[in-house]
């Protein structure tokens, strides 16, 4: 009886939605930001998160402003400081200009930066080629000139004879 107690609970639980398949992602959208502690483990320095996205799917302006507020991850962070806001400038078919506010000016590590929000632009739109303003700087970045990973090539074996 307490079997068919819980059976009853459990799929009650399902159906209504309170089971972690609830949660289910209905249009995601992937975000790339850096790991918290990447200068101690430089394998993996940028780090995709895939969020929410509904019915705002084609409005990169909202999906920015999404990005800006930084990864739901406690493992990740935003590359940006906090308050930058990335603002949609211009579009072509093939590229986006994005310009940031005065709150990343200062930024050191503002290539970074831009290769987290060129990834993410790539992923959210079709574009191939983002250009991130950033005061008198602008870091153009190309899908094709973007390394994603890079391992180390295995060692050459002799052929034996």
């Amino acid at each position: 009886m307490k079997r068919l107690i819980s059976l009853i609970i459990f799929f009650s639980l399902l159906m209504s939605g309170c089971s972690t398949a609830g949660e289910w992602i209905k249009e995601p959208v992937t975000f790339y930001y850096v790991q918290r502690d990447y200068q101690k483990d430089m394998e993996q320095v940028i780090i995709s998160e895939i969020r929410e996205a509904s019915g705002h799917r084609n409005d990169i302006a909202y999906l920015l402003a999404l990005y800006s507020m930084g990864p739901s991850n406690e493992d990740l962070k935003s590359p940006f400081p906090r308050n930058t806001s990335i603002l949609p400038t211009a579009r072509t078919p093939y590229s986006i200009e994005l310009s940031l506010s005065e709150s990343a000016a200062t930024m050191t590590d503002l290539t970074l930066a831009s290769a987290c929000i060129a990834l993410t632009c790539m992923e959210l739109t079709d574009v191939q080629q983002v250009s991130v303003i950033c005061g008198d700087r602008n870091i153009i970045i190309r899908e094709d000139n973007l390394l994603m990973y890079m391992t180390n090539t295995p060692d050459v074996q002799e052929e034996t004879k």
